[in-house]
């Protein structure tokens, strides 16, 4: 499996680490031209980042930050109607010319006789090109680190043997825009013109959007509106050759810097500074730059540097540039390094001079590789070597989404895609809790952060939000105005990162409820009852069927759009896919509550058999129903939905030969027809005025999230079902059956329309959401892909134990994460648990194939087989008594 699509190819860079080598002209090649809302679009990108800072590097040459302390912003967002170009820009000329070209991937550039190339990776992009004798290598880089900065390193050698080419001038650019993602229910982004398959849609679509332009709510004209009420202010700093850009509010900002608020009105100091050369030219605003047939140049003139720091006030068109200027000598090669970022204005010269150290002598690139190598979820398999690749990938992905909220001072890692981009908002918890195991395996704190973020949304009555939006506010409304599911994942959330991290503490530590101010506290072991209150009680409940309700969505936002009676299945409805998931969670929770509350744990108890009877009796033969739609009917009966069945499969209450007949019902339904993934559903409904086409959306259509369950699923009854799942499920995968589609090959959407629907393989719209128009950056592709790896690896943690079970046919395999690490060969097996333990707790390993009467099991070099006090080996398991206060666990079976 190649996996390298149409658009250019996987390659293995200077560091040994996976990156794309992107090679499409967007400008002549057919393919580049992808379908959206607005028309077709050769704008693809990749996503860079780190703990703090989130960019998108795109084709044409340029940068997007993204800003996001206090709501998301952009800083260098491109929009050629207005004439700003976007960051990372490197301008270049030679002798006494005063007009310098660019490193964009324009018109001129494209031509083969420069030799551009396209690099996306991990924690970067590079863009090389031999111009006039000059071998150009521009890197942008976000330094693995919790700093919002980006680092751009141009390094320009002279390739002529005998020629000295003088006063070689060298700008960096970075084209200020500051673009608010304000919160946008329907969005009408770039003139949007497409709302949906049927003409009432998009007449309806349309009447939307000239209401919206009429009143200033549309998506474009807002944010233009909010963004328009700023004013800009740059000063230059000669010591350290720094220009700083100053965002303020014109007005009196209506709520207070620690207040909620849906706009950030307080903007950080933006900054650009030369590290490494000397600065020549300094440049504030962007009225230098030359756009003409897509070929963009900058004029260099009025770029004095300043003797002393100098103030520019009320910049109409501000960037930040700075310039140099070098004589190479015949084979010369020089480096010339800036820092590109924002922040509080008294931190700035502490970054400048951490970066100025750590670039005095390496790379940015090779100094950033070796950090990012201990951050990573790997699988090795030997007989599918680019599983490597592909879960190093999406444990990039996955943490250089990660970004940091001012208002609970947590990090975080945002849904991304369409939701976040066109939307403005974040969430739901239930994507949050999808993400969180996977994080938990890459870096636990940062995994106990974004628990704790997702926690200090309950109120106090328990309720949830559905979505997160601006500084801190929240938004559950329309068709998310009641979700039931989303307190079945964050309990599932608690537990996992408990169990498996054994901070056990944090069930004490007190979080305050979402109230402003906030006016009442708990500790997160309260907030585990509270949440089950609420899920048991009126709030949520328990329908006549004895199912779990509904309400207006379980994971399933459009479940409520598939049946005749939406009031009343809101009111009535009863969900399988709810019901199925506590079947899984209820038994996980029950010894904690047996310990702290004795009653909830009875409780528990009585509700799981009464579910675990009324999920059963919804069993027509060959599959059980989806729900019951509040009129009696049964949801799913002709069509086959997945969704439930993944915790039907995960919670391991069916019996065997039930579960194999459901299993094989699946495969040759949703998964057997399908080039990628599973279908969600099959065969799709007709909604009305096919408000979800059939095989879009959760009609039919192909989910990254659902999927990395049935994986699961799958391996609780057939390893091999698992295994061909996770490669049906990966970005090679996709590429290889779509591979003139761009996105879905390093990056994607959370789902795709299935290949017998029309526009097969690509990302849906509908009304209120076009996906297509930001199908990438979207979180369920590589977190719940690492997901699945997890679990295919047998790896669950409970209250008293922890379980290695791994499903995979192959025993030569290896995995790799920061706190677990596998090793499975012929006659050895060798287990690495990175954390640190007070308490004791049982370590569960399943006997390999091999094991034999002799073999023997070391604890941390300590043979212990004999032991029976800590070792009890049975017909299936080798249960191992950890002791208290281990710091590291070395497991080795042989």
């Amino acid at each position: 499996m190649k996996g390298n699509g149409n658009f250019g190819h996987w390659i293995t860079d200077s560091y040994n680490l996976p990156a794309y080598n992107y090679t499409c002209n967007q400008y002549i090649e057919p393919i580049a031209k992808t379908p959206t809302t607005y028309g077709f679009s050769a704008d693809h990108f990749h996503q860079i980042g780190n703990d703090r800072i989130t960019a998108t590097v795109h084709n044409g040459g340029y940068v997007q930050v993204l800003e996001s302390n206090r709501g998301f912003q952009w800083l260098t967002y491109r929009n050629e109607k207005r004439k700003r170009f976007g960051g990372g820009i490197a301008f270049f000329s030679k002798g006494n010319s005063q007009v310098l070209w660019s490193d964009l991937y324009d018109n001129e550039n494209s031509d083969k006789k420069y030799n551009f190339e396209r690099i996306f990776g991990i924690g970067y992009f590079q863009k090389r090109m031999i111009r006039q004798n000059l071998d150009i290598t521009h890197n942008i880089c976000t330094p693995f680190s919790d700093d919002p900065v980006l680092i751009s390193e141009i390094i320009i050698s002279n390739n002529s043997e005998s020629e000295l080419i003088k006063n070689v001038k060298v700008l960096d650019l970075w084209d200020i825009y500051l673009l608010h993602i304000l919160r946008s229910l329907v969005v009408t982004a770039k003139n949007r013109k497409k709302f949906g398959k049927s003409k009432i849609l998009n007449l309806i679509g349309k009447l939307i959007k000239i209401s919206q332009k009429f009143t200033g709510t549309d998506t474009d004209g807002s944010r233009r509106k909010f963004d328009n009420k700023f004013n800009f202010n740059s000063s230059y700093h000669s010591k350290s050759q720094a220009i700083y850009l100053r965002p303020k509010y014109k007005k009196t900002p209506p709520s207070k810097p620690d207040e909620p608020s849906k706009h950030n009105y307080y903007p950080q100091t933006i900054f650009l500074s030369m590290i490494h050369g000397k600065a020549t030219g300094v440049f504030w605003n962007s009225e230098n730059i030359i756009n003409k047939n897509n070929n963009v140049k900058f004029t260099w003139d009025k770029s004095a540097i300043p003797e002393k720091q100098i103030a520019h006030r009320n910049i109409k068109n501000p960037c930040l540039g700075i310039g140099t200027e070098i004589d190479l000598k015949p084979n010369e090669v020089q480096k010339i390094v800036l820092i590109f970022g924002y922040s509080k204005e008294e931190e700035i010269p502490t970054l400048i001079e951490k970066y100025r150290e750590i670039t005095s002598d390496a790379s940015i690139l090779a100094w950033n590789a070796e950090n990012w190598k201990n951050s990573f979820i790997e699988l090795n398999c030997e007989k599918d070597p680019w599983l490597s690749r592909e879960t190093r990938w999406h444990s990039y992905y996955t943490r250089s989404s990660c970004v940091f909220d001012e208002y609970f001072r947590l990090h975080k890692f945002p849904q991304g895609s369409v939701y976040l981009f066109g939307h403005g908002l974040d969430g739901a918890i239930r994507d949050y809790m999808l993400y969180l195991n996977s994080i938990i395996f890459i870096d636990p704190k940062l995994a106990k952060e974004y628990l704790t973020y997702a926690i200090s949304f309950m109120r106090p009555d328990g309720k949830l939000p559905y979505s997160i939006y601006g500084f801190a506010k929240t938004y559950t409304r329309s068709v998310h105005a009641k979700p039931s599911d989303l307190y079945i994942f964050l309990i599932w959330g608690i537990l996992e990162y408990i169990y498996t991290t054994r901070d056990f503490a944090f069930l004490h530590e007190k979080i305050p409820f979402y109230s402003r101010p906030p006016k009442k506290e708990s500790t997160v072991l309260e907030k585990l009852y509270v949440a089950f209150d609420y899920l048991f009680s009126e709030k949520v409940g328990f329908g006549e069927h004895g199912l779990i309700k509904c309400n207006d969505g379980d994971w399933s936002d459009g479940i409520s759009l598939m049946v005749q009676d939406r009031k009343k299945f809101i009111k009535y409805g009863e969900s399988n896919f709810n019901s199925a998931f506590a079947l899984y969670i209820i038994p996980k929770a029950i010894p904690l509550f047996e310990r702290f509350n004795p009653n909830l744990a009875k409780l528990c108890k009585e509700k799981y058999e009464d579910l675990k009877q009324a999920v059963i009796h919804t069993w027509n033969g060959k599959w059980f129903y989806r729900g019951w739609d509040g009129n009696d009917n049964p949801i799913g009966d002709k069509n086959m939905y997945l969704e439930h069945h993944n915790w039907l499969l995960i919670s391991k209450i069916l019996e065997k030969e039930r579960a194999t007949a459901l299993i094989n019902e699946i495969f040759n339904t949703l998964d057997k027809p399908s080039p990628i993934g599973q279908y969600i559903s099959f065969p799709a409904e007709r909604t009305p005025h096919r408000i979800l086409p059939e095989g879009w959306d959760v009609n039919g259509g192909v989910w990254h999230a659902m999927n990395s369950l049935l994986t699961w699923g799958y391996s609780q009854y057939d390893p091999q079902k698992a295994y061909n799942s996770l490669k049906k499920n990966s970005l090679a995968q996709r590429a290889d059956a779509y591979p003139d589609i761009w996105y879905g090959i390093w990056s994607g959407p959370d789902a795709y329309i299935a290949d017998y629907a029309e526009n097969a393989g690509e990302a849906f719209y509908h009304l209120l959401t076009p996906m297509c128009d930001f199908p990438l950056m979207n979180l369920n592709v590589h977190a719940c892909y690492l997901l699945s790896v997890i679990k295919i690896l047998g790896i669950e943690a409970n209250y008293d134990s922890i379980t290695i079970h791994p499903k995979l046919d192959d025993l030569k395999f290896q995995f790799n994460s920061p706190i677990l690490s596998i090793e499975s060969s012929i006659d050895l097996m060798k287990i690495e648990l990175n954390l640190e333990f007070f308490q004791d707790f049982k370590f569960r390993i399943f006997k390999p194939k091999w094991w034999k009467e002799e073999s023997i099991v070391l604890f941390n070099q300590q043979d212990i087989t004999k032991d029976k006090e800590r070792t009890i080996i049975d017909e299936n398991f080798i249960s191992i008594e950890t002791g208290e206060n281990i710091k590291k666990i070395n497991i080795i079976l042989k």
